[in-house]
């Protein structure tokens, strides 16, 4: 069985997580915050932070 590699974002050690969702693996880190509705425009914005995944609704957003 192969094990999954570990995300370097460092959502996944905080304590005090922001987001649901890992913008770069899409895993929920902070199962406390509800999930989002979002606009296009907020997926142009995360886009253009590089985010591969919302971090509000979990969407993916690039390849």
């Amino acid at each position: 069985m192969m094990q999954k590699e570990r995300c370097p974002n460092y959502n996944h050690g905080r304590l005090n997580v922001p987001v649901r969702f890992c913008p770069m693996c899409c895993d929920v880190v902070n199962k406390n915050i509800p999930m989002a509705k979002c606009s296009d425009e907020q997926h142009a914005e995360s886009r253009r932070k590089r985010n591969k995944y919302c971090v509000d609704c979990g969407k993916q957003l690039r390849q």
